[in-house]
């Protein structure tokens, strides 16, 4: 007699092969845009997950992932500063996700203004962290001309949207759970704001 695993157990299975696939995807992103990862757009995606704890966890394993990548395999300079700016873009997607996090929470009444919204902050305190460690680390002339922000703008808009998508491909083949646009409900459940 075989006994079938709790089902908590599944699910933490399945929280895990979708940080898993998004981890993936934060790789098939630093192959493509190399500095330009979306990761505003994940933190975003992220903060629309019902659980806190989560929504940390897979932007820690997507930055992760984005690291070794770059190191690994796009040889990135193993120096003091690059060490140093990619400490930053981990510590920037973070306040991405808790700002994000609080817009969810605070607009969570309308599903599109609250996806619009999260996505919105994130970018918004994402920029604002690496512009604020240019005072320390230099390089930020170049990097926060309208030219380029407005590039990211549009490449983290059309990841989250990508994102979106695949999230809800991911929930249908029961990967993923819903998050708070897909769930059918107009707002998180107060006991999971957390």
């Amino acid at each position: 007699m075989t006994m079938q695993p709790a089902t908590h157990d599944i699910a933490a299975q399945r929280r895990l092969i979708w940080v898993g696939l998004l981890a993936v995807a934060s790789v098939l992103f630093s192959g493509v845009f190399a500095c330009a990862v979306p990761l505003a757009a994940l933190a975003a995606l992220a903060a629309l997950d019902i659980e806190r704890r989560d929504g940390l966890m897979l932007i820690a394993a997507v930055w992760l992932a984005n690291q070794i990548w770059g190191y690994g395999v796009l040889a990135y300079p193993h120096d003091l500063t690059t060490a140093a700016w990619g400490l930053t873009m981990g510590a920037g997607s973070g306040v991405a996700y808790l700002c994000a996090r609080a817009t969810v929470t605070a607009l969570s009444g309308n599903l599109v203004l609250t996806a619009v919204s999260a996505l919105l902050v994130s970018f918004a305190a994402y920029e604002a962290t690496l512009y604020a460690a240019t005072f320390v680390l230099g390089g930020g002339d170049e990097a926060f001309t309208a030219a380029v922000v407005g590039r990211i703008a549009a490449i983290d808009a059309a990841a989250f949207v990508a994102l979106l998508f695949v999230h809800r491909l991911a929930v249908a083949a029961g990967i993923a759970r819903r998050n708070a646009l897909e769930g059918g409900a107009s707002t998180l459940p107060a006991a999971q704001h957390a």
